[in-house]
């Protein structure tokens, strides 16, 4: 009895002390990537904020259906079950609510850099991810940057690709 008494003793302590741990990482995690792109704003933003564009450039999004409110595309839907709503906020701003990575609520979205006369823009594109007390969560967040940097920078690859032959062709 007193054996098991201390096996449970244990795992309470251990448990409390992961959890201590666990609350020194932060709870909200933002990862960003930018791309210089040679090209104006109004060129680059319709890319950006028209999700019938997204199949374009957005990895895997080519074979995601769109989700239509009212008459018109206002997101896709990706294959987790989610539904990535673009929420257009200015001339270099875009929204995108709906992001969840297993049990973990996010946002992300788009931002670009540079004047509306100049023919270079940098875009960024960032994600953030918002995480509850538990251990789990708060140590899974060590793992985004690998699991979403290298996707992102994909797609922002693919985008100036995309804008770059469309330039070529125009």
């Amino acid at each position: 009895m007193r054996s098991v008494l201390f096996f449970l003793v244990s795992l309470l302590i251990l448990f409390l002390l992961i959890t201590c741990i666990g609350l020194f990482f932060p709870a909200r995690v933002t990862i960003s990537r930018a791309v210089d792109i040679s090209a104006s704003r109004s060129t680059v933003y319709p890319f950006l904020s028209d999700p019938s564009r997204w199949g374009q450039w957005f990895p895997g999004a080519a074979n995601w259906p769109l989700v239509n409110i009212g008459d018109r595309a206002a997101g896709i839907a990706t294959p987790n079950g989610n539904s990535l709503l673009i929420k257009p906020q200015n001339d270099s701003t875009v929204l995108v609510q709906g992001l969840q990575a297993a049990s973990i609520d996010g946002d992300m979205g788009f931002k670009l850099i540079g004047s509306q006369a100049d023919p270079h823009v940098t875009v960024q594109w960032y994600m953030n991810f918002y995480f509850d007390w538990y251990p789990w969560e708060r140590f899974s967040s060590l793992l985004l940057e690998k699991k979403y940097g290298a996707y992102m920078e994909q797609g922002l690859k693919q985008l100036d690709e995309r804008i770059q032959s469309d330039a070529r062709r125009n």
